[in-house]
């Protein structure tokens, strides 16, 4: 459609991805991959829910906060392709992932302990990076950054599995990380091949199928459930070490979840 006939006008943002742009709505920019950002925003909604009622440690807490924070801001971007909503998509990126790294480098934290080492750390970065992107405006650097933190992740993750051999945390953060991958494939592919995405999609296939070849909403979705399912692997690895017997349970029969019943009642704190 042409500029004048989209309600948030002309692109400003430094990345248009794949998908065509006011095709299903004049009011939605990118209307697969905006909403396909709902499972990044209500299933660690829902988790943040249950982390108040088992009144679960801060950092837990935060981390699922973050996410929320990530998918929202995902939302406005590609609903609106505006260089501002661009920028509460992905340096909200950045601070999330420092909640996941502090949340997984802590998980065997006992009561009193420090980090304020890695707090500082972790902000200074952050900042840095902020600055750094809002000068040179390079997607690639951001991505460069945010690549770093989860390769520390992951890491971390793994130095945690070795040590406790937790079968339901290796199931979790396993899951969790082909997930995420799978999704990460699709990204590239949908950045490699977009103009043979497009042309499928236009001239190959029923207008009705296209949303499944849409491959950048399946990145949203596919690394949203990934990251839930490390914020999983990350309450259950810390109550689990805090000795508070986690339960791995299901919403509805598909929806997973940590169940920490007895989680007030600890003695080591964060």
């Amino acid at each position: 459609m042409a500029p004048t006939e989209a309600y948030w006008g002309i692109v400003t943002s430094t990345i248009d991805w794949c998908e065509e742009n006011y095709v299903v709505s004049r009011y939605i920019a990118e209307f697969w991959n905006t909403i396909s950002n709902v499972i990044m925003i209500f299933a660690p909604l829902f988790a943040c829910i249950l982390a108040v009622q088992q009144k679960l440690e801060k950092p837990v807490l935060f981390s699922y906060i973050s996410i929320v924070v990530v998918g929202c801001g995902s939302w406005l971007f590609h609903m609106t392709l505006q260089y501002s909503m661009q920028l509460m998509d992905e340096l909200p990126m950045i601070y999330g992932s420092a909640f996941l790294l502090y949340g997984i480098l802590t998980l065997e934290a006992e009561k009193g302990q420090n980090f304020a080492w890695l707090v500082y750390t972790l902000f200074v970065y952050c900042v840095a990076v902020t600055v750094m992107y809002l000068v040179n405006k390079n997607p690639i650097f951001h991505e460069a950054a945010y690549g770093l933190m989860v390769v520390a992740m992951v890491m971390g993750a793994v130095r945690i599995l070795v040590k406790y051999q937790s079968k339901t945390g290796i199931l979790l953060y396993a899951s969790s990380f082909a997930t995420y991958m799978s999704g990460f494939l699709l990204w590239n592919i949908d950045n490699v091949y977009c103009q043979n995405l497009r042309s499928f999609r236009r001239d190959q296939i029923h207008t009705a199928a296209t949303p499944l070849f849409e491959c950048h909403a399946w990145w949203h979705i596919l690394a949203g459930m990934g990251t839930y399912l490390c914020l999983l692997f990350l309450t259950h690895m810390r109550y689990t070490i805090l000795n508070k017997s986690p339960e791995l349970k299901f919403l509805f029969g598909f929806l997973p979840y940590v169940s920490v019943p007895n989680a007030a009642k600890q003695e080591k704190v964060r």
